[in-house]
């Protein structure tokens, strides 16, 4: 009785959750605009699959760099591939279904983007996932990342209150793989060939290591398993969800905008950065904090659809990482963005600042992984 009980709970729970979605997305548009609605329908679409597939970033990281184990890291790669294609596509005309500008997401490279890419690096390693990590994460109800959440915030707002200061001292400079081969896709073709090098590079440090490669595509279950979506079948869907945003808006999903700018409104209820113009405008207005609480819904829904909860025991160790993790994180992602927004999106954008986004995280992910050792995480 107690199991049917539990079921007519789940089953309650993802019903009120898609009621609530229907309702946040229905105000997005009669509030906002038609934009902003079908932009929240497709966080909520991105919460769900991060959630449904279990498409760990940080993990496969982790994984990669302790073990060798390249098969997380060359789905990661088979979904930029897939951006990239879409992307450069969609960059070829010159502005986005609702008009705004068709600019991808590129980022200048200087020395604080550097050194703070490789500082988030640590970071997501010490909090065990990244910032769309802890998004689905916080969504399926996990208390230890609603604590990395916080102090993602809280690491945005020191971030940004220096960070004029610090691009006017070191000014830095957008460079796309358009600028190296002359044309946009030329330049795509360049992308394509670095992302198969990476492709082969981790195969081969995998086949050095354990004589085997994990096998993508002749699993048995390549695409749907244990009633959820496979890892690549969420990297598919991430690709093509992700590219539908740059199509309405003229630029992909981001996590951390999102964050400050809720965190900002957060910290002026206690009299701080009042000052700043960001409050004068709504919080709402930016389609992206729409996308965050829509996919925080959407994750839910993930978690009371499958009846399962993921836990993360709380001991001292994974709070004191939580924090500090968290912290990094904000830190680090306003000034060179989080994996999404600026690996995974600079890349498919054509913007070198992604390759280098990922060398100097990587980077960080061996420092963050020894800390993690280091306090029992």
């Amino acid at each position: 009785m107690k199991f049917n009980g539990d079921c007519v709970n789940e089953k309650l729970m993802s019903i009120i959750v898609a009621l609530v979605s229907v309702i946040f997305i229905f105000w997005l548009g009669h509030a906002i605009g038609l934009k902003w609605a079908l932009m929240g329908t497709i966080g909520f679409g991105l919460g769900f699959t991060l959630s449904f597939s279990r498409f760990g970033i940080v993990f496969g990281w982790r994984e990669m760099i302790s073990r060798r184990s390249s098969y997380y890291v060359r789905i990661h790669l088979l979904t930029i591939l897939i951006e990239i294609l879409l992307f450069t596509t969609l960059l070829s005309f010159t502005h986005a279904i609702f008009g705004g500008k068709m600019v991808g997401n590129i980022m200048a490279i200087s020395v604080p983007f550097v050194v703070w890419a490789f500082v988030f690096g640590i970071g997501m390693q010490l909090a065990g996932a990244c910032a769309s990590g802890t998004l689905y994460c916080c969504g399926e109800g996990r208390p230890l990342f609603w604590i990395v959440l916080v102090f993602y915030g809280v690491g945005t707002l020191i971030s940004n209150a220096f960070k004029p200061e610090l691009t006017a001292i070191f000014p830095g400079v957008a460079i796309t793989a358009k600028d190296i081969t002359g044309n946009l896709w030329s330049g795509m073709l360049l992308n394509i060939l670095l992302v198969a090098a990476l492709y082969f590079l981790f195969s081969y440090l995998e086949f050095k290591k354990t004589g085997n490669i994990s096998h993508i595509f002749t699993r048995r279950h390549v695409f749907w398993k244990d009633g959820r979506f496979t890892v690549l079948t969420g990297g598919i869907l991430i690709a093509v969800l992700n590219s539908t945003v740059v199509a309405l808006h003229g630029s992909a999903w981001t996590v951390t905008g999102a964050i400050y700018e809720s965190a900002l409104r957060v910290a002026s209820l206690f009299g701080l950065f009042g000052d700043d113009p960001r409050l004068a405008k709504p919080l709402f207005l930016n389609p992206m904090v729409g996308m965050f609480v829509a996919g925080l819904l959407g994750a839910a829904f993930s978690r009371y659809l499958t009846g399962k909860h993921p836990s993360s025991p709380a001991s001292a160790g994974r709070i004191c990482a939580s924090v500090l993790g968290g912290l990094l994180m904000g830190l680090g992602g306003a000034y060179a963005a989080c994996n999404l927004g600026g690996f995974f999106d600079g890349t498919a954008s054509g913007s070198l600042h992604g390759w280098i986004w990922m060398v100097m995280a990587l980077g960080g992910s061996v420092i963050g992984i020894r800390l993690r050792h280091a306090i029992n995480v």
